[in-house]
């Protein structure tokens, strides 16, 4: 396994600990309705222990997922009355669990009890202008037991505390609004307080689904459908603690098929099924789905040319393929790891072992994903995805009418901190200049590691002149904090700006790229610091 896919996995892991105050509460919430005689918490406890079995190994923690198991087998075994006697083993059930969840926090080294968790409330983010839709959201979610909240600019992922975190966000796609894939993209790379799902609303009569799905997007939803839609996906939410996956299912037997359709959704799965091979590939495009199980056995195009033709797209590289398949030989399974399979099961199909299966390696899959569009070390969007970004910016900016600017940022005589200090405090310095872009950009600002010590960001709705004063706050921002390396020094740190604006400079991504990265190579040349546009209009720093 390659350094980059272990330091993915062991951030996927730090992440699950991270939720373990929100798993903690649900379950809490349940004990305490189990008590009161409920009707319906005894089964969402088996859920929740269940779904903790299942993940606690999954992410590798097998004292959670055996706590886990224990207490789901208990209640499956007896079915106990509700009452004082049942909710107090249940109760410390959930304290053996958050005992293990420390053991486990103290092994990835991380505090043994993140920030204090409010009591019980699922909260939501509504983003969007002041629109009807953004009020019949808002309305469907208060009705639907979510504590919301409304923002009418890009919404701000930073500076929360975990217990703060929204556990749903909802993006308006507008005309009138921010860009909504620069806010999912901003949510979705909000580390620790990133929400458990972020959902798009649009009433447009398409939405670009792979680019969705890049951006963190988990669900799509039409605005006249939103009523309907959306709470069954907010109940959906928080009975099972994540987004439900998304599962394309290449079957060509339709009994099979039935089958395997009825027990994924009993698990809250979303599946969309095809016969054969040509007609998942145009599937693919419209569901992007978290996850492809097939049968190796197609009609017109066997399963192994199919996840040949998969792998081959840049776009699903890193969707999970499961294959079924009633031959088991060492040869075929060698074959469909050739052609990119990650995972087999063998007919006839175990239900528990399917479900588990495809729940978890599609949540994984999703955020995996998620993770190769950021930077490592500073978690910026790297340079394709900056570029990529870019490109839609520019679509954005021309159907719209606006303008943007796009900014290169080279951090001044770089090279000499590295040979000074070494390249790990080279690598602090780095992470501090992150930091503080993210916390004087605005939200719906765009920011990505362009490559070695350069940066670029994507500045929305703005002009040279609200672009220059942007720059000039970063370059500020810097010198008023010095980053401090772990041997206890401070080394200032003073950053070049180069500015190209669409459409004033340049109509296309590539062109507003080389001008504004000409217009950097003019700002180091000048000798000190300093701001630079392109053509004429130019700003020195004092």
């Amino acid at each position: 396994m390659t350094d980059a896919l272990n330091d993915a996995l062991a951030e996927l892991r730090r992440e699950y600990l991270f939720d373990a105050p929100g798993r903690l509460a649900d379950l809490r919430k349940d004990v305490a309705a189990f008590r009161m005689g409920e009707g319906d918490a005894l089964n969402s406890l088996i859920g929740r222990f269940h779904r903790l079995a299942g993940s606690g190994g999954s992410y590798g923690f097998p004292d959670i997922s055996e706590i886990a198991r224990g207490g789901e087998r208990w209640l499956q075994l007896e079915l106990p009355a509700p009452g004082e006697v049942a909710a107090t083993r249940l109760g410390e059930l959930v304290d053996r669990l958050a005992s293990a969840f420390d053991a486990a926090a103290r092994e990835l080294g991380l505090p043994t009890r993140g920030p204090a968790v409010t009591e019980f409330g699922w909260r939501a983010l509504v983003v969007g202008p002041e629109h009807p839709v953004r009020a019949e959201i808002a309305s469907v979610l208060v009705n639907t037991g979510f504590l919301v909240r409304t923002e009418t600019g890009a919404g701000e992922p930073r500076e929360l505390k975990l217990s703060e975190r929204p556990d749903l966000v909802v993006v308006l796609d507008d005309a009138e609004g921010p860009d909504p894939f620069a806010t999912a993209t901003a949510w979705s790379g909000a580390g620790p307080v990133r929400p458990r799902a972020i959902v798009l609303v649009t009433r447009a009569d398409s939405a670009d689904r792979v680019r969705a799905l890049a951006s963190g997007i988990d669900s799509i939803i039409p605005a006249d459908r939103v009523s309907v839609d959306l709470p069954t996906y907010a109940k959906t939410l928080a009975r099972i603690g994540s987004p439900p996956p998304r599962v394309l299912l290449v079957e060509s037997d339709a009994a099979q098929a039935e089958t395997l359709i009825g027990w994924l959704e009993q698990v809250n799965a979303k599946v969309a099924h095809c016969a054969d091979g040509h007609a998942a590939r145009e599937a693919m495009i419209r569901e992007a789905p978290d996850l492809i199980l097939m049968d190796t056995r197609l009609p017109g195009m066997d399963g192994i040319s199919l996840a040949r033709l998969v792998r081959q797209d840049s776009r699903f590289s890193l969707t999970p393929i499961v294959f079924l398949t009633s031959n088991d030989t060492v040869a075929e399974q060698i074959e469909a790891l050739s052609a990119g399979a990650d995972h087999f099961l063998i007919e006839p199909v175990d239900r528990e072992l399917l479900t588990h299966l495809v729940i978890n390696r599609a949540e994984r899959g999703r955020r995996l994903r998620e993770m190769v569009h950021r930077d490592g070390l500073t978690g910026l969007l790297n340079h394709a995805t900056l570029m990529a970004e870019l490109e839609h910016a520019v679509e954005y900016a021309r159907r719209h009418g606006e303008s943007f600017a796009f900014l290169m940022i080279d951090v001044d005589h770089f090279k000499r901190v590295n040979d000074r200090y070494g390249h790990i405090a080279g690598d602090q310095v780095l992470l501090h200049v992150a930091r503080v872009f993210q916390t004087t950009a605005r939200a719906s600002d765009l920011i990505g590691r362009y490559g070695g010590e350069e940066f670029g960001m994507i500045l929305r709705r703005t002009d040279r002149t609200g672009a220059g004063i942007l720059a000039q706050k970063l370059r500020v921002a810097l010198a008023e904090q010095p980053a401090v390396i772990s041997a206890g020094e401070t080394i200032p740190v003073r950053v070049c700006i180069g500015i190209a604006a669409y459409p004033d400079d340049a109509a296309t991504a590539g062109d507003l790229a080389q001008l504004a990265d000409a217009a950097l190579y003019r700002a180091k040349a000048g000798g000190r610091d300093r701001v630079e546009f392109t053509r004429e209009t130019r700003a020195q720093s004092a």
